[in-house]
């Protein structure tokens, strides 16, 4: 059922469950969160942090799963590509993360010329104020959960369908868009072009290999670095 590239996949699903897998994964998220909130956690606390992105997990790679299972066969590797070829995977993730983190980095310098934004300011506010076991729990998520569930359902699920529907390209490129924007949250409207950048990053390495094992490993190493320079900056 698997091609060489994952834009090539014949599989049978499409947008649809993109849609589904994106609501549901919303819905879990304000669930679990209110969840949160109802045992006595504040709505920016970090338990109701971790409890809203767990949720949006499930949704994201949820029906991945459930779509392997009832419509695939029934291996995530084969069905949405999500394996890791060896050390050879592992250095073009190492290189797209680094090499994205540096992206970031050179925009954020050429933006301070003129506009002083804090390009990162969403993430400070999801990081809250101080390190110990809450913050592990945030890195830990950040750093693992987020870049395979993320990658599952971006590189994985929607932009497969995408590029089956409107082109390997503009696949691609609307991909990294919805990457960014869904990345926003509180970080000002000038970050959307940097964390785009880094959705066409990942989606070449899936797009050219045919595996979201590169891809995660970027997003890995992307947001490890970020998750760092936070920790560093206390």
């Amino acid at each position: 059922m698997a091609s060489a590239r994952t834009g090539d996949r014949t599989a049978s699903w499409g947008l649809g469950a993109a849609a589904l897998a994106f609501v549901a994964g919303y819905l879990f998220a304000n669930l679990f969160a209110g969840i949160a909130v109802a045992a006595g956690q504040g709505t920016t606390a970090m338990p109701t942090t971790v409890a809203s992105l767990v949720g949006l997990w499930i949704g994201f790679a949820g029906v991945p799963v459930a779509l392997s299972r009832t419509r695939g066969v029934g291996r995530l590797a084969e069905d949405f590509g999500l394996r890791l070829a060896g050390w050879r995977d592992v250095a073009l993730g190492l290189a797209g993360g680094l090499g994205g983190y540096a992206l970031v980095g050179l925009y954020s310098v050429i933006l301070s010329q003129f506009d002083k934004v804090n390009l990162g300011q969403g993430t400070d506010k999801l990081a809250g104020h101080g390190l110990g076991w809450s913050y592990a729990a945030f890195a830990v998520s950040v750093a693992v959960g987020a870049p395979i569930c993320e990658e599952l359902y971006f590189r994985g699920l929607l932009q497969p369908s995408l590029q089956r529907r409107i082109g390997q390209i503009a696949g691609l490129v609307v991909t990294a868009v919805a990457f960014g924007l869904l990345h926003l949250g509180d970080n000002p409207i000038e970050a959307v072009f940097p964390l785009a950048a880094f959705g066409l990053i990942v989606g070449l390495l899936a797009w050219r290999t045919g595996r979201l094992g590169p891809g995660i490993i970027a997003h890995m190493t992307f947001n490890g670095i970020t998750v760092v320079a936070l920790a560093l900056s206390r």
